[in-house]
């Protein structure tokens, strides 16, 4: 009984509480974080380049960025206090059919380096898995993709795709995330 007992024990740090190989610290080599300034300056080193038009002061919209070798639509990166916390890329395919093969391809691939991500696919009534109107549910947000990688820490990857048929990859880092939603959270209280 005490044998079994000290092998389980001496199992749980192998098995880990962890679902990812890979911590999730950062995305693009660039660390959760960094600074507007480091940000800005490592993805354009990447060609990216930043759309004014559409950035904000605590969120930047990236044109023209890749993760991997595919070509995101846009990157938005979100701060708090001048430190990233999020960065969201939005992939579309050239034939809105494919969202689905697209999705899969990504996922497989986020496999590859954080382990295997926990898919979860939920049907809204009309719609079922496997009756054919999974891109009309999904278009109409009945249908909900997704997978999700998630760190010791509570950083999380999660791939899905949106009511507009793009796949959205998402990176939070969960320590300073949390300032940001009390920081939203303060804003929220101050206009009432």
């Amino acid at each position: 009984m005490k044998k079994t007992l000290l092998i389980a024990l001496l199992l749980i740090p192998f098995l880990g509480f962890s679902q990812t190989i890979k911590p999730i610290d950062g995305f693009l080599g660039i660390k959760f974080g960094s600074s507007k300034v480091v940000v800005l300056a490592a993805i354009e080193a990447k060609g990216g380049t930043l759309n004014k038009d559409n950035s904000k002061p605590d969120m930047f919209y990236f044109e023209n960025v890749k993760l991997g070798h595919r070509e995101a639509a846009a990157l938005l990166v979100r701060f708090v206090n001048d430190k990233c916390y999020q960065a969201q890329y939005f992939f579309t395919t050239d034939v809105e059919a494919k969202v689905i093969v697209y999705y899969n391809d990504l996922v497989k691939d986020f496999n590859d380096v954080y382990g295997q991500g926990n898919t979860i696919r939920n049907f809204t009534q009309p719609y079922q898995e496997g009756d054919g109107n999974e891109l009309l549910g999904l278009s109409a947000g009945k249908i909900d993709f997704r997978t999700l990688w998630v760190d010791n820490n509570k950083n999380y990857i999660k791939v899905s795709i949106n009511t507009s048929m793009q796949v959205v990859v998402n990176y939070i880092y969960e320590s300073i995330a949390v300032e940001a939603r009390a920081k939203e959270k303060a804003q929220e209280k101050s206009d009432y």
